[in-house]
């Protein structure tokens, strides 16, 4: 095959560059011709009774701004004022401008007035065009603001210049073919606008730009010459609209998800970079569900001429999963270990629920840091993991990492430096990662901090604390120095409180452990946080320290999301002799912002009713000291009498030592016993003549719980000592003593072991003078589960007559049934005892005991437990089991 070659001579070479060289320069010189001034601007005259010369100095600024910014050579006034006679008719004759151009030699000269009519101004231009001076052209702006002078001055330039160079400057830009696509989104995607040079090198980037917003199948530009300039338009043919999305293939994934995940809508624009972005962000859907096979194929049909139909044809292809996870290099553990710390696993029969073994590339290299983590808490200190190797082999993923460990350090000597501001031996007490066999970095961080807070309690906030770390001269050992710097002694400047729309500022800065103007103190606001969670008025609480521009003050916000504080409880039983039993509370633990509490219980069963009225201030006047007062019903029908009390009481509280709190109360009760059946045993009918007690009650209570349902830690000590009668007058005389200790222990496993145990002992003052109803019975959810409300009491003529000693223990294991609702299931087992000492009664049971199961729940609806107990030796009328279940909730 034969090709012909152009050749050339030398001669035609150089004739030919030659001929480059003058079309560059005829270029070049046509472009600086384009560019180059060819109007004169005379400053403008102005027209106005007074502050002419403040006016001229406005206009001349924004004249001459107006100028520079079309790069415009400016003539000063003083110039202008030797061409032109101001004081002449204005704008000058053509023979003056005719001078002002031979002057500066340009072809154009544009004079003009400013006159000022009330608050209005009216800008006024004449051009002459020197080659024809017999037809000036005028340009205005009439009746515009003061404060509108720049901008009017702008525009009118602007139209000037667009005139006078109109061979060279773009008088419109306008799209055209465009019915769906708005013109202003297109025009914003240029950067050529009007009044700008003409310049073809633009235009053609304007194209590019218009085309590349892919809405468009062509884009051509028109241009046209006019009086004004070049008229500019671009001619676009819009791509048709999507008239439906087809999915074929899909059968794994909802139809939803796919077409989500796509994102491409119907009846918008077809755009084929959309249609791939929309493809790959399938293929990651599906990669994501474990279909790393799976193949897409896009297609765009036309149909109809009512749109194209995108078509997206998915090949799914099989599920793969991770089938086996390999470790290389791992010589001082086992394979066991390591991918216990890692998230990504291999493929197992329970893979259909938990989803092991889906392959995750984000989730792996993860992996990887994590097992560089362990190692580095194990003492490996320069150990590395390389790459994961994913290797797939036919319908499933080998998982391959490889480690370098090493050499293993252990912790050489400790040692603090710089601002020292405790001893050493305090600090050294804070360390323990010099207890581990070998360094880890998780304790030596854990440390830093530990040695941080030291610092933050005594109002360094801002103390830095680095480990310096060096190989010791012998043996495979890190030798730590903390290095303290200190910073400024930090004072707290203001505490800031928001959230508590209802709660008053008061009720939370009384709970504070902290004062405006103190020193920083991080332990405080620790303790000022689980002061503030323990009123329970807060679903959120932030306590924050903000900088300010001191660096010696910081400002503590607090930031609280209240929630709910009214709660109210149901709880159901039943017993011989009540039959079923029906309780409730409502109260409002935050009575009008104020911290108080306000509630209402009741009981009501088959033969009874109790009702009490109940309402406490904890911190008067914003002290330590509480106090409250009750008002209380209660009727009770029993197989042998009536009993119907009324009362009163008045309480108080202070906190005495550290956790510990004393409480006193006095009461006075009437109760009157009625019906009381013949054979009934003597101590009832004794208690007929005993009406009046009056009675104050010594508490000493401390309470470490984290929380008071289903608490996992801490623990509620209570004691009391009653007295009725003797100085205190009344029908009753006795003393009464009762102690409880209740003890929660956190467990592996989320596992909490809970034990509690409760005793009373109470005496007669007087002979006879200790009514039944103020001896002890056990018996129901509070105390002996497994047995009936009251059920457990010593027995005089077949009636329950209660004792003057009782104990009880309950021991628990409670377990997570489901931490995300908050189930948690317990197993318990319940010992105790009622006796009476007097002789009184004729059958006492001894010790008995109960074993069972429980469910304790906080539902939407409030806390909820449910007990089933049973009887391991059932006395008399006692059911061998028994079901009781107690529910509250906020309101």
């Amino acid at each position: 095959m034969i090709r012909n070659r152009l050749r050339t001579t030398p001669s035609q070479s150089y004739i030919l560059i030659i001929t480059l060289l003058l079309s560059f320069v005829f270029n070049a010189s046509s472009l600086c011709q384009a560019s180059q001034q060819n109007t004169a601007f005379l400053p403008f005259k102005i027209n106005s009774v007074s502050n002419s010369p403040e006016m001229a100095a406005e206009a001349d600024a924004a004249l001459f701004q107006a100028l520079m910014d079309e790069n415009v050579s400016p003539i000063s006034r003083e110039t202008a004022s030797r061409l032109a006679d101001y004081k002449a008719v204005w704008p000058p004759a053509n023979s003056v401008l005719e001078k002002v151009t031979n002057s500066t030699g340009f072809a154009n000269v544009a004079a003009g007035t400013i006159t000022v009519i009330g608050n209005r101004l009216s800008i006024d231009i004449k051009v002459v065009d020197t080659l024809s001076p017999s037809t000036p052209v005028y340009f205005y702006r009439h009746a515009i603001e003061r404060s509108a002078l720049k901008n009017g001055i702008d525009d009118i330039v602007i139209e000037v210049l667009t005139y006078t160079d109109r061979e060279h400057r773009i008088a419109t830009i306008t799209p055209e073919g465009n019915k769906r696509v708005d013109s202003g989104a297109i025009l914003r995607k240029i950067q050529t606008k009007t009044g700008d040079i003409y310049n073809p090198a633009i235009l053609r980037e304007d194209l590019k730009a218009i085309y590349a917003m892919g809405y468009f199948n062509d884009v051509q530009i028109d241009l046209q010459d006019s009086d004004k300039g070049k008229v500019v338009t671009f001619r676009v043919v819009e791509k048709p609209i999507i008239s439906s999305v087809v999915f074929e293939g899909q059968s794994e994934l909802k139809e939803e998800e796919v077409r989500a995940a796509a994102n491409i809508k119907e009846y918008h624009i077809l755009n084929p970079t959309q249609i791939t972005t929309g493809k790959e962000a399938l293929l990651a859907l599906y990669e994501s569900k474990g279909y790393y096979n799976c193949t897409i194929e896009t297609e765009i049909s036309y149909p109809s001429e009512s749109g194209a139909v995108v078509t997206f044809n998915i090949d799914e292809g099989d599920k793969i999963y991770i089938e086996e996870i390999t470790l290389e290099g791992n010589n001082s553990f086992d394979a066991d270990d390591i991918l216990d710390q890692i998230e990504s696993k291999e493929k197992g029969w329970l893979t259909w629920l938990t989803a092991d073994g889906l392959l995750d590339m984000d989730k792996i290299r993860q992996d990887a840091d994590r097992i560089v983590a362990f190692y580095n808490n194990s003492g490996f200190l320069d150990a590395r993991v390389g790459e994961p190797v994913v290797t797939q082999e036919e319908d499933s993923i080998l998982l391959h990492f490889i480690i370098e460990e090493g050499p293993r350090y252990r912790v050489g000597t400790v040692d603090f430096a710089g601002d020292l501001v405790v001893d050493k031996k305090v600090l050294a007490r804070k360390v323990t990662v010099r207890t581990e066999p070998y360094l880890n970095r998780q304790i030596l961080r854990e440390d830093i901090l530990s040695i941080t807070d030291v610092y933050s309690e005594l109002g360094y906030a801002f103390a830095s604390i680095r480990p310096k770390t060096a190989k010791s001269a012998t043996g495979d050992r890190i030798d730590i120095t903390f290095q303290i710097d200190k910073g400024e002694l930090v004072y707290i400047d203001r505490i800031i409180i928001s959230g508590n729309s209802r709660t008053r500022d008061n009720v939370i800065r009384r709970e504070l452990r902290i004062v405006e103007g103190g020193i920083f103190d991080s332990a405080a606001l620790r303790r000022s946080n689980q002061a503030l969670q323990r009123l329970s008025y807060f679903e959120e609480i932030n306590i924050t320290p903000e900088p300010t521009s001191d660096p010696t003050r910081m400002n503590i916000v607090i930031s609280v999301k209240e929630k709910p504080t009214g709660t109210f409880s149901i709880g159901a039983g039943y017993s011989s002799s009540d039959g079923a039993i029906l309780t409730g509370s409502i109260s409002e633990n935050n009575f009008l912002g104020r911290g108080d509490t306000l509630s209402f219980s009741a009981e009501v069963g088959g033969s009874s009713a109790r009702y009490n009225l109940g309402y406490t201030d904890p911190r008067l006047n914003d002290s330590q000291l509480s106090w409250g007062v009750d008002l209380y019903n209660t009727e009770t029908e029993y197989d042998d009498y009536d009993k119907d009390t009324m009362g009163a009481g008045i309480r108080i509280g202070y906190p005495i030592w550290e956790k510990w709190r004393l409480f006193a109360n006095y009461s006075l009760s009437n109760t009157e016993l009625s019906d009381i059946d013949d054979d009934a045993s003597q101590v009832i009918i004794l208690s007929e003549d005993i009406n009046i007690t009056s009675a104050i009650k010594a508490t000493l209570v401390r309470d470490t719980r984290d929380k008071t349902f289903m608490a996992t830690r801490g623990s509620r000590t209570e004691l009391s000592a009653k007295y009725a009668g003797g100085l205190l007058m009344g029908d009753a005389s006795f003393t009464k003593f009762e102690g409880s200790s209740s003890w929660y222990f956190p467990m592996p496993l989320d596992l909490v072991f809970h034990a509690k145990g409760a005793a009373g002992y109470v005496v007669e003052n007087e002979s006879g003078m200790l009514p039944v109803y103020d001896r002890f019975f056990l018996g129901g959810i509070k105390n002996m589960r497994g047995f009936e409300f009251a059920d457990m009491s010593p027995t005089l003529e077949g009636d329950k007559i209660g004792g003057n000693i009782m104990w009880y223990t309950n021991w628990e294991l409670i377990f997570p049934i489901s931490d995300a609702q908050g189930v948690k299931g317990m197993l318990f087992t319940d010992i105790g005892e009622v006796t009476d000492e007097d002789d009184l009664a004729d059958t006492s049971y001894g010790v008995q005991q109960s074993v069972g199961l429980g469910l304790a729940w906080n539902s939407p609806m409030g806390p909820l437990i449910l007990v089933w107990g049973y009887n391991l030796d059932p006395q008399g009328d006692q059911e061998a089991s028994v079901f009781d279940f107690s529910m509250g909730g906020n309101f």
